[in-house]
């Protein structure tokens, strides 16, 4: 709101009284005329004290323009008369005996008629333009003044936030220097624990060695107690033999001379082993073995068994001994359900990929990515057979139920039968047009099933050394396929998580189950023959029931894929192995 103008509110006022005074009548005496004056003179003090309520509360200066605004519709915009001017310029300058004596002087005159107002005139516009540049000039000050409150505050405010800078910055070095001191002290330790590690290594290859050497002592006190005692029945033989030829009336034979060279040649000519008859009986093939409930089963032992994936395992026939093969070149025996380690052995030149006990639990065949198969004797604690006959990678092994034979599944699309007497190959079995993937011999037979990438099971008879038996149905490469105790069925598995049970008298699937999307790698059947136990990629291991046609239960706790599973030899363990070179126990 702009500042009403003085001039104008003393004007308004004086014109009034100026009005009321020319009503009454010219024959007042003059002391009436004083009263009157000293009157008005009160009336303008009042005014004064008006005008300076309007100046502080309504008045808003306004710099751009030179008109004069009022305020209220009974004020009119005009122009400042001389002695208003005058009058506004002594009460603005507190001059009040000037302004008294002034006024009384004015309406002495004017009252006499000795005063000429009409040819006074107006005070010019420069006057009121001053007037109006010093109040503009008073607010643009105190704008100023504000300006300078308000960049007192402000260069305050920047102190405070450089300090604050300062600080930061100096808290931001400190840390530097806490983070270096830190990444210094990580190395140490990062140093120390590569000597740790160094230090370990050396005891846990000393503590293998400790076993490996207590176990071997252990074999071989066991090889020389048996050896003793049958070198104490043969020395008992003999007494008896002397002692009945000592006898009076026992007629003296003479030995026959022997030709010592011509016997050790013949000694020394290894002829083949003849197959096991095809009618030997079954001993499972007419009972009924209950399964077990695995549905509560869960992790109960991680062992770490190696440094690299744990690609294959079997469990022992008579004990609960488990063999391991790994991808770092090794295969070792552990005691279940301690983890025990009890031997391993060295010898492979690549990955070890399958292994198998003999039926007796006294030796362990192996195959390897380096195109071999060696036969291991625990007791001599030595490897007694090298078979080189493949061209490429071998897969798997089996010994058959006698122990004399041995299969074999190779990459060079084909099994070969080995016989341990003679240390030959006995058949090459030709047939499949992809890997052969694994290999498992019908029980108490002399038949055994393989594998194969080409998508396909086929049955092979290793006294013919002739396909018996294929069957197609699988989609995608066959990773392992197993018989069951009884020999009546077949499990099977493919990349594609597909799990197949076949009837091997009606040559035919008899069910289904799906554990895809991710590969399924490992098959195994209990004794009954109803519950399957799966190993995937997705590192989880699934039990099917045949008979309900349903999966039973999961079992967790592999960080990388599984690679095979196996119930242990009274079916009352779970133990599987995968790729983050552990091998698990479930229970």
């Amino acid at each position: 709101m702009n500042k009403p103008d003085d001039s104008a509110n003393q004007f308004f006022v004086i014109e009034q009284i100026e009005m009321s005074s020319e009503s009454e009548p010219e024959d007042l005496e003059d002391l009436d005329d004083l009263n009157d004056i000293k009157h008005e003179e009160d009336n303008l003090n009042d005014l004064d004290k008006i005008i300076n309520d309007v100046k502080k509360d309504d008045y808003i200066p306004k710099a751009q323009t030179n008109e004069r605004v009022t305020k209220g519709p009974g004020w009119k915009d005009r122009l400042e008369v001389v002695d208003d001017f005058i009058r506004n310029f002594l009460i603005k300058n507190q001059m009040n005996r000037s302004l008294e004596v002034f006024q009384q002087e004015w309406y002495e005159l004017s009252q006499k008629g000795k005063l000429a107002t009409d040819g006074m005139g107006q005070v010019t516009d420069v006057y009121i333009q001053n007037e109006k540049l010093k109040e503009e000039l008073k607010y643009v000050r105190g704008e100023l003044d504000k300006a300078k409150i308000v960049a007192e505050n402000a260069k305050s405010t920047y102190d405070k936030l450089r300090k604050e800078r300062d600080f930061h910055k100096m808290h931001h070095h400190r840390v530097q220097q806490e983070k270096r001191k830190l990444n210094h002290d990580i190395d140490k330790l990062k140093g120390l624990h590569l000597q740790y590690e160094t230090k370990y290594e050396e005891l846990s290859q000393k503590y293998s060695h400790a076993m490996k050497e207590k176990m071997l002592l252990k074999l071989e006190r066991d090889r020389l107690v048996a050896k003793n005692e049958a070198l104490q029945r043969s020395l008992q033989n003999v007494e008896e033999k002397i002692n009945k030829e000592k006898e009076p009336g026992s007629p003296t034979d003479k030995l026959p001379l022997v030709d010592t060279k011509a016997n050790t040649k013949k000694a020394s000519t290894k002829t083949n082993t003849a197959f096991p008859p095809d009618d030997r009986p079954n001993p499972y093939a007419g009972t009924q073995i209950e399964p077990q409930n695995y549905r509560n089963a869960i992790l109960n032992k991680t062992f770490k068994g190696h440094m690299m994936a744990i690609s294959s395992m079997d469990m022992h026939p008579k004990k609960s001994i488990v063999a391991t093969a790994s991808d770092d070149f090794t295969w070792k025996i552990w005691t279940l359900p301690q983890g025990e380690l009890i031997m391993s052995g060295e010898g492979h030149k690549d990955w070890v990929s399958g292994i198998h006990f003999h039926p007796k639990g006294s030796h362990l065949v192996t195959s390897s990515g380096d195109c071999t198969i060696k036969v291991w004797d625990f007791i001599n604690a030595s490897c007694t057979h090298t078979f080189k006959d493949h061209i490429q990678p071998v897969w798997g092994v089996k010994f058959n139920d006698t122990g004399e034979f041995i299969v074999s599944a190779s990459m060079d699309h084909t099994c070969k039968v080995f016989d341990l007497a003679s240390g030959k190959t006995r058949h090459t079995f030709r047939g499949h047009v992809d890997s052969v993937n694994h290999v498992s011999f019908q029980p108490f037979s002399n038949i055994f099933t393989s594998a194969s990438a080409d998508k396909t099971i086929s049955l092979w008879d290793i006294r013919s050394g002739l396909c018996v038996q294929t069957f197609y149905g699988h989609l995608n490469s066959v990773n392992h396929a197993t018989f069951s105790l009884k020999g009546d069925s077949i499990a099977s598995c493919d990349a594609d998580g597909i799990i197949k049970m076949w009837d091997v008298r009606m040559v035919k699937g008899r069910s289904q189950f799906d554990a895809g999307p991710y590969s399924a790698n490992a098959v195994a059947l209990d004794k009954s023959g109803s519950i399957l136990l799966v190993g995937s990629d997705d590192q989880q291991i699934r039990l099917y029931n045949e008979t309900t046609q349903k999966q039973e239960h999961t079992l967790k706790g592999h960080e990388d894929a599984v690679q095979d599973v196996a119930f242990d030899y009274n079916s009352k363990m779970i133990i599987s192995c995968g790729s983050d070179a552990t091998f698990r126990i479930y229970q």
